[in-house]
């Protein structure tokens, strides 16, 4: 009922390898916090030029409703 201890064995090895290798990534992602904003400011930009249509209709639609309750207001006044 024993299981094999080589496999085991060889994973436990392995271990310091492994974490050594975790912490090179995670100082790496610490220290290179001063470069994401320049990355987020280009995909803003990227996603502005990419959605650039269905912001002028969303605008436009946000227009004609404003100046459709305008309309309407101003002619319910003259219904009285």
């Amino acid at each position: 009922m024993s299981a094999p201890v080589g496999p085991i064995m060889q994973q436990l090895a392995t271990l310091p390898a492994r974490s050594r290798q975790g912490l090179s990534n995670l100082r790496q992602r610490l220290f290179q916090q001063g470069e994401k904003p320049k990355k987020e400011g280009h995909f803003l930009r990227t996603s502005f030029s990419a959605h650039r249509p269905v912001w002028v209709t969303a605008a436009g639609g946000a227009y004609t409703s404003l100046a459709a309750v305008y309309l309407t207001m101003r002619y319910l006044r003259r219904i009285r």
